[in-house]
């Protein structure tokens, strides 16, 4: 017995509803299967081909009635008998994979280029960080470079603090030594002033 569904609905495509109907269809040990996606009159719809005895048919209409996919939104089921012919079960579970791996192959090569842009992004940022590891470097250089000026002019300020201290030192002798000798004569010049004038 060869039957025909036409399941149609705001939305039954694109919700697993082939694999859905086969699965059913396989449990039920049915031979001959196929099911296919149409759009009619702006309405989406699976049509869907079955054949097997009349038990396994009704069994299978039952489940067309009462049962569908999750997400699917049904609005009208039609049954009617079909005098085409209906591939194996097994040809369409092949057709179902050669299409599931035709969405797959663009899903990959997008996959594929998004990694290649982002290989490309990642290049770029280690690139941008060497550059500003370059630099850093470059900096520490010149502050290698600045700190050891700064130790040369420290070592410079440090021998010139103890030549100033020197010679203030020895200024100070000098001056220390001038004014004892300045002292020594004005004492002197003193005591014979005072001899002269008879104080003494």
């Amino acid at each position: 017995m060869k039957m025909q569904a036409i399941i149609t609905g705001r939305k039954v495509h694109d919700v697993g509803y082939r694999v859905f109907l086969l699965q059913r269809c396989l449990d039920l040990g049915f031979q001959k299967f196929r099911a296919r996606n149409r759009v009619q009159d702006g309405a989406e719809q699976v049509v869907v081909q079955y054949e097997g005895d009349p038990g396994q048919v009704d069994a299978f209409n039952s489940i067309i009635r009462e049962e569908h996919p999750p997400d699917a939104d049904v609005s009208d089921i039609v049954f009617e008998q079909y005098e085409g012919y209906v591939i194996p079960a097994i040809d369409y579970i092949h057709i179902i994979q050669i299409e599931q791996l035709a969405k797959g192959i663009p899903a990959i090569i997008s996959i594929d280029k998004i990694q290649g842009k982002m290989l490309e992004k990642q290049d770029c940022m280690l690139e941008k960080q060497d550059s500003m590891l370059e630099k850093m470097d470059c900096m520490l250089e010149k502050q290698d470079s600045m700190l050891e000026k700064q130790d040369n002019m420290l070592e410079k300020m440090d021998q010139m603090e103890g030549s100033i201290t020197s010679e203030i030192r020895d200024l100070r002798t000098d001056m220390c030594s001038h004014l004892d000798r300045r002292l020594s004569t004005m004492e002197a010049d003193i005591q014979q002033i005072k001899a002269k004038i008879g104080l003494i």
